[in-house]
């Protein structure tokens, strides 16, 4: 109720940020809380501060996220005079949520690290999950710092980092990508062995599988032809090193085929 006067109030003197501005400062927090958190702050006496910036660093991403959707996709519409009745509600779920979820599967990657986000957000905390989330917010906050309408040439930091960024990571792009992709798929296999360890997660394990084949079968285009998606190119990658293995022990041979059923779903 009071929302509309407060925005009118606080709306003269709060700063008119652009979208992609707001997603910016969003992947900015995201990274500099990781890299607080993968730092040995504890040895200055700030090791109860850790939890908080993996806290930070999830829920800046999450947020982020849901941001660029909203933004890009806006939110599935409701009808007029919706009654809250199970079935009303379902319909409205069927004709009006689940195209726009569906649109926003296949065409945003922001919703697979939406879902990645929530899942580790209550977990314990972990080196890995921050560094593939900071991963991909080094790239958005360097490529936006690259364009030269967005006027960050002077920008101290960047300045010091443009090269770094010029050099070695804008043009090996394709292969990081391809690398965070296993170490998603690695994320995985760790938390299947830590099954058999007292720091066990089980439904995040099973949250996170279910979001490994979620990213496995969104499709990819290049023109108006379906490609292999990253996952699937990194799952072909490490097939290929482990194939002397399997030479080696036939019996999982029928065990990845149940995993491959598994992952490609009917």
């Amino acid at each position: 109720m009071m929302r509309g006067k407060i925005a009118n109030l606080l709306g003269p003197y709060l700063p008119v940020l652009h979208p992609t501005k707001i997603v910016f400062y969003g992947q900015c927090i995201t990274l500099g809380a990781s890299c607080l958190y993968v730092l040995p702050i504890e040895l200055a006496g700030l090791g109860a501060q850790k939890r908080m910036f993996y806290t930070l660093a999830m829920w800046s991403c999450i947020l982020t996220a849901m941001f660029t959707i909203k933004a890009n996709y806006g939110v599935p519409t409701m009808p007029q005079g919706l009654s809250f009745s199970i079935a009303a509600i379902k319909q409205a779920m069927a004709s009006n949520v689940q195209p726009w979820l569906q649109k926003v599967m296949l065409q945003s990657k922001d919703f697979s690290w939406l879902f990645f986000a929530l899942i580790f957000l209550t977990a314990y905390p972990s080196v890995v999950p921050l560094v593939l989330v900071a991963r991909r917010s080094l790239w958005s906050v360097c490529n936006y710092c690259d364009k030269p309408a967005n006027n960050m040439a002077n920008n101290f930091v960047w300045r010091k980092f443009e090269p770094i960024w010029k050099a070695k990571l804008e043009p090996n792009t394709k292969e990081v990508n391809l690398y965070s992709a296993q170490g998603e798929i690695g994320l995985g296999f760790f938390l299947v062995v830590s099954m058999f360890l007292p720091t066990r997660q089980m439904l995040l394990t099973l949250l996170y599988w279910n979001y490994l084949t979620t990213r496995y079968k969104i499709p990819a285009f290049e023109g108006n032809q379906q490609v292999p998606n990253l996952h699937e190119k990194a799952w072909k990658s490490i097939g290929q090193k482990v194939e002397p293995l399997l030479k080696m022990a036939p019996f999982l041979n029928p065990i990845i085929e149940k995993a491959k059923g598994y992952f490609k779903g009917p």
